[in-house]
């Protein structure tokens, strides 16, 4: 597939535009007054004719005024249509000028957006192969969504029944944008997992999914709180888009419409178990501009974020104390890039040392 555009040839289509010029439309404009002028002429010497006729001289009075009228009527119709036609005229041409100049505009615009298009794959083509061009295009270009303001809370603690392993509880929210040109439909794609689910069942669960389209987001229920027109998906509904994929769950939600440039919040809560010394990779399944993390966990827990490249350059830690950490990361995560996570149990304190007094 080759990186580059063509010349479209654009001076052919602001060519046609243009009003034809010529002669021939200052000579028309007279062609009716003039033929006026010839009828009333005509009359004129009509009428002159018959009063040199002797045997018509007791009908001329009669005759002088009909024909007088007839002639001045034609005359009054001649000028009125000429100075109309001049008038409709002009405003024609300032119309076919303002057109074509508007027409001039958008091709001049069109251009420049293929040009920059065209330069972009120009150089793109320069860095890189055409099957990493094409991935991109795939899982960037052409998808029409983004996640914006994404916000990622976790909840750690350790299980009383068995310190070694760890429940966590799971927060996500962020603005899932519609960023083609056209209203439509946007995929909300969720995931949970099976892991241990033989020894703790019923704990890698989606529990709730919500949807808070922003054009409805002022209608707000009589309680004051959310929307009457959100809709919330509880595990009886999430039930319907759900499909099993070995030891996962994968959902697939279809959002209402969303208008192009606009957007919805998403906010999805879910459990799982992991053990107490672990590490997650936390993989973005769309493009995802802006992230905080934010984890609150057992005293006896140690927790790090953002550990690998290129995250370390681009997070930053804003808060730190003993049961929480929050770090923000000001920077896009492409499809299918993360982030790593991991807790371990503090290593016990050495005991204090006793030292021995000699009376």
């Amino acid at each position: 597939m080759p990186l580059w555009v063509r010349d479209v040839g654009w001076g052919s289509v602001l060519a046609a535009a243009e009003p034809g010029p010529g002669r021939s439309n200052g000579r028309s404009q007279w062609v009716v007054p003039g033929l006026l002028l010839s009828v009333s002429a005509v009359s004129y010497l009509l009428l002159y004719t018959l009063r040199e006729t002797a045997r018509l001289q007791s009908t001329l009075p009669v005759l002088d005024r009909i024909w007088s009228d007839v002639t001045t009527t034609i005359l009054l119709a001649g000028i009125v249509l000429a100075t109309w036609e001049r008038s409709s005229r002009k405003d024609m041409e300032r119309f076919v000028r303002r057109l074509s100049q508007e027409q001039r505009d958008i091709s001049e615009r069109m251009l420049e957006s293929v040009l920059e298009r065209g330069s972009v794959r120009a150089m793109l083509a320069e860095k890189i192969t055409e099957p990493v061009f094409l991935s991109i295009q795939r899982q960037i270009i052409d998808v029409p969504v983004v996640n914006r303001d994404y916000r990622l809370n976790l909840k750690i603690h350790r299980l009383a029944e068995n310190p070694d392993f760890v429940s966590i509880k799971i927060f996500e929210r962020y603005r899932l944008c519609n960023t083609s040109p056209e209203s439509r439909e946007l995929d909300l794609h969720c995931m949970s997992d099976f892991n241990y689910e033989d020894r703790f069942p019923g704990y890698g669960r989606l529990t709730e999914v919500r949807l808070q389209p922003n054009r409805l987001r002022d209608r707000l229920r009589p309680d004051g709180v959310g929307s009457d027109d959100d809709r919330t998906l509880d595990e009886a509904k999430l039930a319907e888009y759900a499909e099993r994929l070995g030891g996962a769950i994968e959902y697939h939600i279809p959002t209402p419409r969303v208008d192009p440039g606009d957007e919805i919040m998403i906010m999805v809560r879910r459990t799982k178990i992991q053990r107490a010394n672990d590490v997650n990779f936390w993989r973005a399944l769309q493009a995802t501009e802006n992230v905080e993390l934010d984890i609150e966990h057992d005293e006896e827990l140690e927790v790090a974020a953002f550990q690998s490249a290129p995250w370390r350059a681009f997070s930053k830690q804003d808060h730190s104390d003993k049961t929480q950490t929050i770090w923000t990361m000001n920077h896009a995560i492409l499809p299918h890039q993360g982030f790593d996570i991991s807790w371990r149990v503090k290593a016990p304190a050495p005991p204090p040392e006793v030292s021995e007094h000699t009376a």
